[in-house]
């Protein structure tokens, strides 16, 4: 019979070592692990400012002394649907044991009912500016940068006690730039001669740039699934480390004739060598969306892509039906799906 241990906790480090330990067993041969684990921990070091807006309990669980079993339950109170506070889970690992993550996901479903949450969303760690979602069929070895890892059975132990998708999002490869440079170029062209301009992120302009980003960045994905209004603090600890590996990293930033910022692209190239880049993200102030000032951003991106010499390029984690899966092939496949569950629960 199984005999489970489940401790409530809030900043303990042993127990968020544990936690750490538990993502290690479980991925211990996945490729960006050590990127990956190390991304989490930053997220949950009490010094992370999203805790001034964040109530969270964690739930561990134990068998025979060792760790088999993580969620957190998380209240943002900046996240609501008309009014009603919204609940979210995250840090979810688990053995692949049914039991057991019933179990652990009705302590999350119990606290978020007592915090008078309506609806429970997930997984999200903390924020959607932080990793989330559910990766279905991700394989060991053919994982990158930026993507979350997560176990393929986790999706059933969620919809097991009534958890149902709420979104999808896919990540497409292009190996092929032949057919997208000319496909991008007339817009590229249009919005040059437009007298927008682009520029790319350096050591010397990093602090104003990342800053100009936080402002795009608010009002491009204010109406995305859970989306918070995170503070600037928050955003700098997210991404003021880039700063440090900008040979990694392409970051552009478009302006308009009057010198405003209205759009950023960023991507970067995959450190474990494999000769990829990722595309992480393009965002465009709302009032210039139907500009083509994101295929601008795109034909900018491939052209640097193309003369780093890269054989591919990853275009991350993108809201399924996005653009991206519906530029030219050959060359362009969906590799991956992710999911983000919700649940009903008052």
């Amino acid at each position: 019979m199984d005999n489970y241990e489940i401790i409530e906790y809030g900043f303990e480090d042993k127990y968020k070592n544990d936690l750490i330990s538990l993502m290690n067993k479980l991925y211990h041969n996945y490729k960006h692990k050590e990127y990956y684990i190390n991304t989490i921990k930053k997220i949950i070091d009490k010094k992370n400012p999203s805790f001034k807006f964040i109530t969270i309990k964690n739930f561990i669980a134990y068998k025979d002394n060792k760790v088999v079993g993580h969620i957190s339950a998380i209240i943002d109170k900046r996240l609501k649907i008309d009014n009603n506070q919204i609940g979210i889970f995250g840090f979810y690992e688990c053995i692949n044991n049914n039991k057991l993550a019933s179990l652990i996901i009705n302590k999350a479903i119990d606290y978020l009912k007592e915090k008078n949450s309506y609806l429970i969303i997930g997984p999200i760690d903390l924020t959607i500016w932080n990793h989330y979602r559910f990766v279905i069929n991700q394989k060991q070895d053919d994982t990158f940068i930026l993507e979350p890892l997560t176990k393929d059975y986790y999706i059933a132990q969620f919809s097991d006690i009534g958890f149902r998708i709420t979104m999808e999002y896919g990540s497409a490869q292009r190996t092929d730039f032949s057919t997208i440079l000319p496909f991008t170029k007339p817009d590229y062209e249009s919005v040059i001669n437009q007298e927008f301009n682009i520029r790319t992120l350096t050591s010397d302009n990093f602090k104003e740039g990342i800053l100009s980003i936080y402002k795009i960045a608010k009002e491009a994905f204010k109406d995305s699934l859970s989306f918070v209004d995170i503070s600037k603090e928050e955003f700098l600890y997210i991404y003021e480390d880039y700063e440090k590996i900008l040979d990694q990293i392409s970051i552009q930033i478009i302006s308009n004739k009057d010198n405003v910022d209205i759009g950023f692209c960023s991507s970067i190239i995959d450190p474990l060598g494999r000769n990829i880049i990722v595309l992480k993200t393009i965002g465009v102030l709302p009032e210039y969306q139907s500009k083509k000032i994101g295929a601008a951003l795109l034909h900018a991106q491939h052209e640097k892509a193309q003369k780093t010499g890269v054989s591919k390029e990853i275009y991350a984690l993108i809201k399924m039906g996005n653009i991206i899966t519906k530029l030219p092939y050959p060359g362009i496949e969906v590799i991956r799906k992710y999911v983000l569950l919700e649940k009903r629960i008052l």
